[in-house]
């Protein structure tokens, strides 16, 4: 019993540091003059916490098809982005995508959280394809904090320590995820409880107070997911996709996630050394806001309409 639950702690914070990964260390992709390691370390803690919640969403309403798991992320990034921090209400109503959905559901979890690991099961190849296309893409979006007011461009060498050193932990991630939380996560519903009430006292005494739309916004969007991931969990009879994808035989895999940062300081060091002021940040934007507003439709009609299911290819 100790053992299981020692094995899901360790399963649940290797799942926070990969969404910690890709929504902060990815996203800000350099070292801030106000950061240190106890702030990233409590950052990481309460990403997986957050994590810990995305896991039992996907666990008890069986999410196992893409649709479902978008929504799962929406939980996930409007959590982050409307009770943690009130982003979501800044700058309505773009910034209920954008990175509630744009990034946290569509970067963190479709990629970060599925895709990756999906390449790392169906082997090498894959592994190296998909690290070479975030890297490409993180290179693209680290460059674009250069054309930021009063930001003094970080050296190829420092941008090169902090993407390795970060990614090294991340391959570890995700082979402790394979470890435990495919056999080992089930949720308790007493801590799946606590865990609720925590984030709602937070809600009502922090987010409400410091933005009082989110009172009736954030529900009524939760509701929408409810409502859909409900009737996906009537109707899915395959397994969740926390257990899918789970591969402990060929540790050597994980090493093709390291393209992943030699990619992206390739990309980095030449337009450094090129002097490439580029707004590739304006460009994700354009690209990603609308998409997180059409996926988000788009799951919830196709989640709703879904037929029941058995025995069919993740889709």
């Amino acid at each position: 019993m100790i053992a299981r639950i020692v094995k899901q702690t360790l399963g649940v914070l290797a799942t926070g540091y990969i969404l910690f990964y890709y929504s902060e260390l990815v996203f800000w992709a350099r070292v801030k003059p106000t950061d240190n390691l106890s702030e990233w370390a409590g950052t990481w803690l309460a990403y997986s916490l957050l994590a810990f919640v995305f896991l039992a969403v996907v666990a008890r309403f069986r999410v196992h098809t893409v649709w479902a798991l978008f929504l799962a992320g929406a939980v996930f990034g409007w959590m982050t982005e409307g009770i943690v921090v009130q982003t979501t209400y800044e700058d309505l109503p773009l910034s209920l995508s954008f990175t509630g959905l744009a990034w946290h559901a569509l970067i963190s979890v479709w990629v970060g959280w599925y895709a990756v690991r999906r390449a790392l099961f169906s082997g090498l190849k894959a592994t190296l394809l998909v690290s070479a296309i975030i890297g490409l893409a993180y290179g693209l979006w680290a460059i674009s904090w250069w054309v930021e007011p009063g930001e003094i461009p970080a050296s190829p060498l420092k941008f090169t320590q902090y993407a390795i050193l970060s990614t090294l932990l991340l391959v570890f991630a995700y082979w402790l995820y394979d470890h435990t939380i495919p056999r080992f996560f089930a949720p308790n519903r007493f801590v799946v409880i606590a865990a609720g009430i925590l984030f709602l006292l937070y809600f009502a005494f922090i987010a409400v107070p410091a933005a009082p739309l989110a009172s009736v916004l954030l529900p009524v969007l939760f509701l929408l997911i409810y409502l859909a991931l409900h009737r996906n969990s009537k109707r899915e009879t395959r397994e969740p996709l926390h257990q899918c994808f789970s591969r402990t035989d060929q540790v050597w895999r994980y090493l093709g996630l390291l393209l992943l940062p030699v990619t992206a300081v390739l990309v980095y060091a030449a337009a450094f050394y090129l002097g490439a002021r580029w707004y590739t940040n304006w460009l994700l934007y354009l690209l990603t806001t609308p998409a997180g507003f059409i996926l988000f439709f788009v799951s919830l009609i196709k989640v709703w309409r879904m037929k029941a299911a058995t025995n069919e290819t993740i889709n």
